[in-house]
Formats: structure tokens, sequence, C-alpha cells
């Protein structure tokens, strides 16, 4: 049986050879590679009729002794590395040939004497010991140089390459210890530069120093905080997906749809919400309330108009948990359009404080750059996940559509209005960071714990019942797309 072992990450495995083995970073492989640069499906190997074919599938790649490699004939132990020349080692070792069996000899074949004749003195006056049977007269000879049973003179006379000196040997020994440990020329292929968290960091480590070449000059206050909460803002992103994990598929249906809400909220905030705003007042308990429902109203609507009209047009329901994490899109771009108003105040703080050599203005200022920058689109974002994770629930199960949609956003709202009327009536800011401290533990209760909600809400009929568009295509015969 042709089978193969395969040894990477301190694991072992066997197949054979009616098995096709699939190596990548995804749990459901059959060999497992833990590495982040390696490929959710980065190879898979099958057996052909010329032996064990290694494939490449993964945009990461495979090196073999530093070459990428796309394909490979394993004829015999070989170890790769995959995602760059100095990745995770996988070694591949196919189980030998078995050997060929030696005919018998035919009958009435008699193999030759060897050649008549005493045997060749040796050095020293010894007789060289005889050639086997069958190098007789014509037989071949190993060849000059070749190994074979006995050496040949001319093995024996094979020139022994010359010492280098001493400072020779050193030189080489330096340029050897420089290329192992500066490997520049390898780098520009590396296909680890390709990879999204290497993109990241590059982007992340120079976008300040292009700000301050690009903006310095700038007069207009929201400048910085327009560059730098879109600069933080990405990253809470990455944080809420890691979170969240909406399940898969997603695709070109989803970026749309978060588009989409991004430009709704920017659209909605400048035409409706800061003029519902300015005519109310946060400092009273009521007004603080009126405010948090209509920044709230602002990002759950594209949520829910978005998820109805996907429902009636293309039948489509999306999970819950995508719902959840495309409202904490629109909480961050409400907070980035938010962010670019208030740092302005605090620039102007810092200058008045800078006029009346003030340093602890001057510190109250840079602080309050920081939090709304670093802080005001986190905020609104794990209010918005919450109540998008209403809104996704009444749309997928619509027996209590309109409660439950009622209910999530006054959640938001009301943790909303609480934030807004301690910061205008207080100064003692520990109640505050407790406020803030019970809403991320709601949202992070809720992302830990939507799918079993989810799948809870669908088995209890209190939630399930059946939605209108089911119901049209019930009384018409007509079959839901699903």
């Amino acid at each position: 049986m042709n089978e193969l072992q395969v040894s990477c990450d301190g694991q072992r495995y066997s197949f054979e050879q009616d098995q096709t083995v699939r190596i990548g970073r995804s749990t459901d492989n059959d060999v497992v590679v833990s590495d982040p640069t390696v490929s959710r499906q980065h190879a898979r190997m099958a057996w052909s009729p010329d032996g064990w074919l290694y494939e490449g599938l993964g945009r990461a790649g495979t090196f073999l002794r530093g070459n990428a490699v796309a394909s490979l004939l394993v004829a015999e132990p070989v170890e790769l590395a995959l995602a760059s020349p100095h990745g995770p080692v996988v070694r591949l070792e196919p189980s030998p040939p078995a050997s060929p069996a030696v005919p018998p000899a035919a009958a009435g074949h008699v193999v030759p004497p060897p050649a008549a004749g005493p045997p060749l003195p040796a050095a020293g006056g010894t007789a060289a010991p005889s050639p086997p049977a069958g190098w007789g007269a014509g037989a071949p000879s190993p060849a000059a140089g070749q190994a074979g049973p006995f050496p040949t003179a001319a093995m024996a006379r094979s020139p022994v390459p010359p010492r280098l000196g001493a400072a020779a040997e050193a030189r080489d020994a330096l340029a050897s210890a420089v290329q192992i440990l500066l490997p520049g020329r390898s780098w520009p292929t590396d296909p680890g530069w390709r990879q999204g968290l290497r993109l990241l960091v590059i982007a992340y480590a120079l976008l300040p120093l292009i700000f301050l070449a690009l903006f310095a000059s700038s007069g207009n206050l929201t400048t910085p905080g327009w560059a730098y909460s879109l600069y933080v803002a990405p990253l809470w992103g990455v944080a809420f997906w890691l979170l969240i994990r909406p399940p898969e598929p997603y695709g070109k249906q989803e970026l749309l749809i978060g588009l989409g809400i991004v430009i709704w909220v920017l659209i909605w905030m400048s035409l409706i919400t800061v003029h519902i705003n300015s005519a109310l007042n946060p400092k009273t308990l009521l007004g603080a309330l009126l405010v948090g429902f209509n920044e709230e109203i602002t990002k759950a609507l594209p949520i829910l108009v978005a998820a109805l009209a996907l429902l009636k047009l293309r039948q489509v329901k999306l999970d819950v948990r995508m719902w959840m994490f495309l409202g904490t899109v629109a909480g961050l771009t409400f907070g980035v359009r938010e962010a670019s108003e208030y740092t302005t105040l605090a620039i102007e703080h810092i200058a008045a404080a800078a006029v009346h050599h003030s340093a602890n203005a001057a510190v109250t200022g840079a602080l309050s750059f920081a939090y709304r920058v670093f802080v005001d689109g986190f905020q609104h974002a794990i209010w918005t996940g919450v109540a998008a994770f209403f809104i996704g629930i009444a749309v997928n199960y619509p027996r209590r559509r309109v409660p439950l949609i009622l209910f999530g956003v006054t959640i938001a709202a009301v943790l909303h209005a609480l934030n807004d009327w301690y910061l205008s009536n207080f100064s003692l800011p520990w109640p505050w960071i407790v406020l803030q401290a019970f809403s991320l533990l709601l949202f992070l209760g809720y992302t830990m714990s939507a799918a079993s909600i989810e799948r809870r809400v669908r088995r209890t009929p209190l939630f399930r019942g059946e939605s209108m568009i089911m119901e049209r295509f019930t009384e018409t015969g007509e079959q839901p797309r699903r």
C-alpha cells in the first residue's frame, strides 16, 4: 500500500492512497496548521499514477528550499515551508517503493568464469581482492569515480580541494551569517506582504505621519477630528467582527448593505438629527431621553429598512449576528461624524488654555480630544449593536416584531440618555464609568449568546409565527426562495 506520512506542529498523520489529504488553517482540514499566515485551504494531496501529488490551493504559497512551488510530485521524503520560506514546515514521507524481485537464472544459462590470470598485486605486495562473478571479459565495470563495491584507482587519486586561508574562511563565514540574519533578497518576493494584518500594521504606523504632513497647515478645526476618528474606527470594526463572528457565507451583498448604512447615517444626521438635537436640552432627564431616542433611531432605522427590504424583495434573512455587526457599523459612522464636531471644541479649549497658561485646562482639552476620537464611536457602536440584535430577531421571527424593535431601540436610547444627562450635570467620573461598563458588559453578553438566543427563539412559538411574506406565498401556491 502506498501510504503517506505527514508531520506538522508536532503531530504525525498517516494516509492511504485512496484518500485525499487537505492541508490548511481551517479546522475541517485533514492536517490543520494553526499558523495565521497559512491559508484556510492551503494545499491538497492525492495519489496519482506517478505517486503522491502536492497541489497548492491558497494564495499564501508553498516553498521548497526557499523556492516557490505550485505543485510537486512527492517521490521521497521532503519538507515544505508554508506561506513563506520561513513559515511552518510540513514533512511529507511517502512509503518507499517495493524492491523488485531478482528473477531466477534462466535454465541452461551459465555464468562465465572470471578471466584467467593471477590477481593483481595491491600496494604493499598483497593481492587485491578479485571482482565479483560476472565481471569477466566484456562485462561492464564501475565507472571511474562511481560508487561501487570496490574502490577504484581514480577514486583514490581524486583531488582534495585546497584549504582556504584563515582570513578567507572568516570572510566566508561572515558573509554566510549576514545572508542568514538579513535575508533581504527573499523579502520582496515573500507572499506575507499580501496578508491583511501586515498591510494594516504598515498603514497604521504611517498614517499619523501622513496626517501631520498633509494637515499641519489646515485652518479647519474639524480636520483632526475627522482624520483620527476615521483612523480609529476601523480598528474598532475589526474588534467587533472578531467578537460577534457573523457566520458564513457573506460577501458582496453584506458589503453593499454596510455601505448603504454608512451613507444613510451621514445624510440623516446632517438633514434631521442635528436639527432636532439643537431644539432639545440634554441637561434635563427628559431632554436627554429625547436626544437618546433621536440619535438611536438615526442609527437603527437603516438596519430595519435594509432587513425588511432584503426580506420582502429577495426573501432572504441574514443571521442576527450579521445585523448586530452592521449595527456597530452604523454606530461607528455616527461616532466619527459626531467626533469631528466635538473635537473642534476640545482644540479650542486647548488653545484658550495656552493663552491663559493653564496647564490643567490644556490637559482637560487634550483628554477630551482623545476621548472623542477613541471612545465616541465605540460607545455609539455598542448601543446600536444591541438595538440591531433585537431588530434582526424581529425581522427573522415576526410574531412579536414591533415589541422587539421597540424594546431594542429603547434599551439603547435609555443608556444613551443616561450617559448624556450625567455628563451634562455632574463632574464625578466614576458613576459615568460604571454606566459605560454596564453598556459594554450588556453588548459583550449578546455577542456571546446571540446564536443560542436565536436557536431558542426559533423553537419557541411565542416568537416564531408566520411572516406576512410567507402567508402571501402560501395563498398563491408559490414557493419562497431560501
